[in-house]
This record gives structure tokens, sequence and C-alpha cells, in this order.
């Protein structure tokens, strides 16, 4: 594997951008489709966030989860990924597609979703071969490729953790997107792995107790905070007053 680990400073500038389709990108990736509405503006505030936390300790590597599924975990490490390409043009943004069991990042932002991370992690592909820069920009995406029936010994094998590495080494800031926290154990392993994790919940969606349950099986990761999604701002008090602490 040690071959296919190229430096994102050598094989970056040669990925080709025209394997994606920017007519494909979602609407709901509003940094790109709406960026002057109330909800980019939000995943700018998260981002700015997050970077005052950054000035008080590292925070290279940031997972995204949610404790289930369907709860807009993808959409906000899109956004957030995206946001921090468009704060720092001069900055190597990585985002991750570790959610091999529901992928959808090449979904919403229209790239092509094989070979990916699966691939990679198989011996199957080169890192250049399954990394895909978004337009001119310093994003780089890596989707998660094929389906895969152990995603779990996949992702706490020795080579997820050499790609970590890395992807530590090679860009400024890296966004992962893992599989729900419930029901699966890939997000305790890699979020353990993380400098910090984003605990997404569905307002009016998502039970209390499985949003502790959560926090629980997520123990000895470092959990930063949650992120409401779908949420009006007038139930902000809701983790405030809910979320176990």
């Amino acid at each position: 594997m040690d071959q296919t680990m190229e430096k994102a400073g050598n094989f970056l500038p040669r990925v080709d951008d025209s394997t994606l389709n920017p007519s494909q990108v979602d609407g709901r990736v509003v940094t790109l489709t709406a960026p002057a509405s109330t909800a980019a503006e939000q995943y700018r505030t998260l981002y700015y966030r997050l970077e005052r936390m950054r000035a008080l300790r590292p925070m290279k590597v940031m997972a995204v989860t949610s404790a289930l599924a369907g709860e807009g975990k993808t959409v906000t490490a899109v956004n957030l990924a995206l946001t921090a390409a468009r704060a720092n043009p001069d900055s190597r943004i990585a985002l991750v597609d570790a959610d091999m069991r529901g992928s959808q990042v090449s979904d919403y932002l229209g790239v092509r979703p094989k070979p990916g991370l699966f691939e990679l992690l198989a011996g199957e592909a080169e890192m250049r071969d399954v990394v895909r820069r978004f337009k001119s920009t310093s994003l780089a995406i890596l989707p998660s490729g094929g389906s895969c029936e152990e995603p779990t010994q996949i992702l706490a094998g020795t080579r997820m953790k050499r790609l970590l590495q890395l992807l530590r080494e090679a860009f400024d800031e890296v966004y992962l997107d893992l599989p729900p926290t419930l029901p699966f154990a890939d997000a305790s392993i890699l979020g353990s792995q993380a400098d910090g994790v984003l605990l997404v919940i569905r307002a009016n969606s998502t039970p209390v107790s499985r949003v502790n349950d959560a926090v629980d099986q997520l123990g000895g990761s470092p959990v930063i905070g949650c992120v409401l999604n779908a949420a009006e701002l007038s139930v902000a008090p809701y983790l405030r007053n809910h979320v176990k602490r």
C-alpha cells in the first residue's frame, strides 16, 4: 500500500476535474447552490466556530456522524468541507466518504463514485485514481467506492490508519463522513482517530434517548458538539435542555 499513498502535493494537481458534473450538484448543497441563503450562512457560522476551537487546540481531522440514518450528516459534512474550501482557497481540504454502508457524497456532488476508498484500502487502486478535485478548488473528494460485505473490518484495519495519517500530513483540514453511530461500530472506530466529532441531530425527529445512546457509544471519541439539522432558530435550546452532558 505504500506505493498507493502518494503525497497530496504529487497527485492533487494532476486530478482531472472533468470527472465531475456541476449541473448534478444536489440542491441541498446550499454552500454552492444558494450561498446567500440562511442555511448557507449557518454552515459558515459552524465553520468559524470550529476555527475558534482550532485556535485553542489542533483539530485537523473532523468526523461527522449521527445517531441514526436520515438525520443529515452527509449534507452537513459536504457543506462544511465546501465552506472550508471557499473560506481558505489556498488551503488543502479533503472530504472522505467513509460511509461504505450508505454512501451519498458522490450523489450530492455529482462525482464519479468508483474507484474510491474501498478500492484504495483493498489495494485495487492508487491514491491518484480515487481522489476527485472539485472544479478548480483545493477541495479533494475521496468517495466511498464499491460496496463491501464487512466495512467495519476494513475501516478498523491498518491501511485505514495509515491513510488517515497520510491525510493528516498532506492536507490542512480533513472531513470524514461516517456511518450512523448506533447501527454500526464504524463511527466509534473512526471517531476515536479523529481530532473532533460532530453529532448531527434532526430536529423534532431524533428521540433524545437515541442521541444520548449515540454519545455513550462514541465514548472515547472527541465529541465536541452537536449540529441541529432542519431546525427553526427558536428550537436552539433543544440541545442545552435535553442532551445529556
